[in-house]
């Protein structure tokens, strides 16, 4: 038995090993006439993965690219596109992207307001007095998202001073925009769920019909003497 850890290395595990066996014996053929006939062949099979993009171009010249990729670039064929060359086919790398380990000094406010803040300051003068209400607005959505309750314009005119260092000042007579939770949207074809239903409420409120058996008959009545 053999595992495929044992196995040459899947290039692209978008269309499995035996595609790329496929484009490796094709590699094998000597005459270039039945080498092109298989590979059109593989790219229909290789095709089959996303059949509603067979006709997009740009489809096409991906299947054409892969193809002689997972070949090792030893298939040679008439390719209705420019070869790739491997010298810029993408290589997996064994070593680990490193984690982000940055601080967020104002947790609540995220991560994309530092970014805009440093920013900021390669601005002219000008055109950070037309980012500080945008900026604020911004602080002040997130902060109702990650708080759940409001907050005053002055609160976010101090903070927003604070985090950029003055470099970004927001006028008093400007008012911010109110966050307005918006509302869950009811798929086509919601139905509400129905209340659980209780057999004793049933049986007592439930009209007798005539013809029908007594649907009161489990109802306790009074003796009467």
């Amino acid at each position: 038995m053999q595992y495929n850890t044992q196995r040459p290395t899947l290039m692209i595990s978008e269309y499995g090993r035996i595609i790329q066996n496929m484009a490796r014996e094709a590699a094998k053929i000597e005459d270039r006439q039945q080498r092109n006939a298989v590979a059109k062949v593989i790219i229909d099979l290789m095709s089959q993965a996303s059949p509603q993009f067979k006709s997009i171009e740009e489809y096409k010249h991906k299947l054409w690219d892969h193809l002689i990729m997972i070949s090792d670039f030893k298939l040679d064929v008439d390719s209705p596109y420019p070869l790739p060359e491997k010298k810029y086919a993408v290589v997996k790398s064994d070593q680990p992207l490193p984690y982000p380990k940055h601080k967020i000094r104002y947790r609540h406010y995220g991560k994309n307001l530092e970014t805009l803040v440093s920013k900021a300051k390669d601005m002219d003068e000008d055109k950070r007095h037309g980012l500080a209400p945008v900026v604020a607005n911004y602080m002040k959505l997130v902060y109702a998202n990650w708080n759940k309750e409001a907050v005053t314009d002055e609160s976010i005119r101090q903070d927003l001073e604070l985090i950029s260092g003055g470099l970004l000042t927001l006028d008093k007579n400007i008012t911010l925009d109110n966050p307005v939770a918006a509302a869950p949207q009811r798929a086509v074809g919601y139905v509400p769920p129905r209340k659980p239903f209780n057999k004793n409420n049933f049986k007592k409120n439930r009209p007798f019909t005539p013809g029908l058996p007594n649907n009161n008959r489990f109802v306790k009545r009074k003796k009467s003497f």
